[in-house]
């Protein structure tokens, strides 16, 4: 059953009048029950006492998403969406999954009248260096809009929906967040990225493991832990927004007696 945090919807419904009382030639009731008696809304009921948002309590947007509950669904739903995009996980690798959440909710609550303060950091400076294009950011958008879509959340992108303004607003976010548009400008983009250095080391492992002349030497080797620290090797080496978690070549090799062959 799907889900869905919109409560704008929330409408005070009105009061159905009496019409017990002993009425006039025009029709009002005598008794008060015309509203004289503040029944007709002059008493604040017709929301000037503020019911309607005129003194200023119209829920926040905040609350509008649905509040604490209502932003973690979706972000939860976001970033599941996000972990399993290939196009984009491996900027997670080493992520506090649990920070993450966190400062994301923070950042919307700030934002959106939730009364939150958020202690990160400024777009331009949580981007610096990932050397993030246009698609990988569109990628992002791309798996929030997966999850309004699986969690029922209507959205138009024109500010009629809810939650429109925090889409629009993320997409105002792109200029700070991207720093590479169209991959040309980091040598790790210009090879075709994560995927790309990933589909190369595959071929390359394959190769050593069909060359007898050196397979030998990897018969016990935990071969995806190797998949994982070349590829971070080759992605950290060229730009990419990657951590090398390995050995340095010298101590990594050590005792092999490997020759020039």
């Amino acid at each position: 059953m799907k889900k869905t945090l919109l409560m704008a919807a929330l409408l005070a419904a009105p009061l159905a009048a009496c019409d017990g009382g002993k009425t006039d030639d025009s029709g009002g009731s005598t008794d008060g029950t015309d509203g004289t008696d503040g029944t007709d809304g002059t008493d604040g009921t017709d929301g000037t006492d503020g019911t309607d948002g005129t003194d200023g309590t119209e829920p926040s947007l905040y609350e509008q998403l649905g509040g604490e509950a209502g932003v973690y669904t979706v972000l939860d739903a976001f970033l599941g969406n996000v972990l399993a995009d290939t196009r984009i996980n491996w900027m997670f690798a080493t992520a506090d999954a649990a920070n993450l959440r966190l400062q994301l909710h923070d950042q919307i609550c700030a934002a959106t009248g939730g009364g939150c303060t958020y202690t990160g950091a400024d777009m331009v400076t949580a981007h610096a260096g990932m050397a993030i294009t246009d698609a990988q950011f569109n990628a992002l958008v791309e798996d929030l809009l997966m999850a309004l879509d699986t969690l029922g959340i209507p959205y138009a992108l024109d500010g009629s929906q809810t939650i429109d303004p925090l889409l629009l607003a993320l997409v105002g976010m792109q200029g700070d967040i991207v720093t590479d548009a169209d991959g040309t400008g980091v040598y790790f983009n210009q090879l075709g990225g994560y995927a790309a250095i990933g589909a190369v080391t595959d071929a390359f492992l394959a190769r050593v493991a069909a060359d007898s002349r050196i397979n030998a030497r990897f018969a016990t080797t935990d071969l995806a832990r190797l998949r994982q620290l070349l590829v971070e090797q080759v992605c950290e080496a060229t730009g990419g927004y990657c951590v090398y978690t390995g050995q340095n070549m010298l101590d990594a090799h050590a005792g092999m007696c490997i020759t020039d062959s």
